[in-house]
């Protein structure tokens, strides 16, 4: 095992004030710009650019950072690294700058570590209970590194494929773009504006009580079932449930129409379509439906698309949040386009989540790959 300072120069964070006005104030130094990072996930593609003769917003002139070694996220994406070879770049105080030690550029390949060792440190800031890492955490860390030999022949084989998943991230991040632009600017016609949602959309909660033990007994008898939905963004189910009373209640479901789940409890606020069938749910959820009497035509996928940030705006800010369904149906109004429009949306963002789901496959088995090529050296 080896510690993190047998192989490498001690961390140098970034800067302290390095705030937004301090950026934007930068500007006035003028040229050269240079990219600037925190505590991202990745640090390879800016998405803020600060002077090189810029200044914190204490008046000290900002760090430049340059030369071959790793960037590696403190807070927000902690533990996230990325080597960089020939580039000039400032960094905030949630991220940091480490090099090589001279004496252990025959002992660590800085590429390695960063693509083999970035989910350990990842996986340390979790355990600590935060999204954080110390400087104190990380020196103490041991680091199981294969031979320098085994490390470059690693690297040959793999070289080709991260080459590959740096695309995909950044198709990830287009697609991402994508889909924040259609909606702004998509809609020429509406049906309605400032449409309250309680005058269009029904809700029906779940059964208190339907416990996956309850579910079990009950399955046990003869009859038409009923699927029981997971409250969850997964598309799974908890079992199958007959016609039943449940703490003297009959059993509610929610039958032959189209529907959106919406999760009351955990990652409260998400949603899921629900084809035409026959459902029921316990209480960490509801169902939406359109309402029967309702003049306008409403695609419900394109209402969990359009307005998701309404949905989660009404979900408690914790790990186990809940979501708030009266203050949800006594604020929000929404502006109704035309059907064809909606659809046309819906279509768009189908099709946009079937590349995502792609690339993020593809991004699956390397990292697979990497875990077991990892465990063999």
């Amino acid at each position: 095992m080896t510690k993190f300072l047998e192989m490498f120069e001690p961390i140098r964070k970034g800067d302290f004030g390095l705030t937004d006005e301090a950026i934007y104030k930068s500007i006035q130094s003028g040229k050269p710009f240079i990219p600037i990072w925190g505590g991202n996930r990745d640090h390879s593609t800016p998405d803020r650019m600060v002077s090189i003769n810029g200044k914190t917003n204490t008046g000290k002139n900002i760090t430049v950072f340059k030369g071959e070694g790793i960037i590696i996220s403190l807070d927000g994406s902690a533990g996230s690294m990325t080597f960089k070879k020939e580039q000039t770049f400032a960094l905030n105080h949630h991220a940091g700058f480490f090099k090589v030690k001279s004496d252990a550029t025959n002992k660590i390949l800085p590429e390695f570590f960063v693509n083999f060792f970035g989910t350990q440190l990842m996986n340390e800031s979790v355990s600590a209970g935060s999204k954080t890492l110390t400087l104190d955490q990380i020196y103490t860390i041991d680091f199981d590194i294969p031979e320098p030999l085994i490390q470059k022949e690693v690297m040959i084989k793999f070289r080709p494929l991260f080459q590959k998943k740096a695309s995909i991230e950044k198709i990830l991040l287009k697609i991402g773009t994508i889909k924040a632009k259609v909606l702004p600017s998509r809609y020429k016609s509406f049906q309605a504006n400032e449409i309250p949602i309680k005058n269009i959309i029904d809700y029906m909660s779940g059964n208190s009580g339907l416990t996956e033990e309850f579910i079990y007994k009950k399955s046990q008898q003869n009859g038409n079932k009923y699927d029981v939905l997971a409250s969850s963004e997964e598309h799974r189910l908890i079992g199958e449930i007959p016609m039943c009373e449940i703490n003297g209640k009959p059993l509610k479901i929610f039958t032959n129409k189209e529907g959106l789940l919406v999760i009351r409890k955990g990652k409260a606020g998400n949603t899921r379509f629900l084809d035409k069938g026959i459902y029921a749910i316990n209480e960490d959820a509801y169902i939406l439906s359109v309402k029967e009497n309702c003049p306008y035509k409403i695609n419900l996928k394109w209402l969990s698309i359009q307005y998701k940030d309404e949905f989660l705006s009404y979900a408690s800010n914790s790990d186990n949040g809940t979501w708030n369904m009266t203050g949800f149906f006594m604020n929000v109004k929404i502006d109704i386009p035309d059907y064809d429009e909606q659809v046309e949306v819906v279509r768009l963002y189908e099709r946009l989540e079937y590349y995502e789901i792609k690339m993020k496959e593809i991004d699956y088995k390397i990292e697979a790959l990497k875990g077991k090529s990892i465990t063999m050296s």
